[in-house]
């Protein structure tokens, strides 16, 4: 039911996602190391889907009588350089995964593989969701770093200021 090229395109696939599943429990790690539990508790959460993602085509590979082939994963990155650049690869996975489904679905479609596009077009769907959340998870946590920049900077202005006033305050008393 399925030609080679779309079982091999599958299979692929099938390896992407376990790839962003794994790379999903790396993110959580850090957050949890970073004391962030809710982030942490989110990616583990969105790592769960990416494997589910992963099962979907197995099932629909297994379903048309195709081999499933499950491709070398590669390890995922682990240290972060900040939250922002964590979720900044979470996003950047999501926009990739959304180019991988619409290259499958285009394969699909010239090949007038029905059953495929069917398939395909619950993940098409999919895709604009995890993108809009990683998207939204990723400016708010630009959101949280400005706001921690502006405190911080006010807090630094307010100290310079109490500063010179106790050094005018001295200065004063010396008189």
């Amino acid at each position: 039911m399925l030609s080679d090229k779309i079982q091999a395109a599958f299979n692929a696939q099938v390896g992407h996602e376990f790839a962003n599943s794994i790379q999903y429990i790396a993110i959580a790690n850090y957050f949890e190391a970073e004391s962030l539990k809710g982030l942490a508790k989110l990616y583990t959460k969105q790592a769960e889907e990416e494997h589910e993602h992963a099962m979907k085509f197995v099932e629909f590979l297994l379903d048309t009588g195709s081999k499933v082939v499950i491709p070398a994963i590669p390890a995922p990155q682990n240290d972060f350089a900040s939250a922002e650049a964590a979720a900044q690869l979470a996003l950047d996975a999501e926009i990739r995964t959304t180019s991988q489904i619409n290259d499958l679905l285009t394969t699909a479609l010239a090949e007038k593989n029905y059953a495929a596009q069917n398939f395909l077009q619950w993940f098409v769907n999919e895709q604009m969701e995890e993108e809009a959340a990683a998207r939204k998870r990723r400016e708010e946590l630009d959101r949280r770093r400005k706001e921690e920049e502006r405190l911080a900077k006010e807090e630094a202005e307010a100290e310079a200021a109490r500063d010179a006033a106790r050094r005018a305050k001295l200065r004063a008393e010396e008189e």
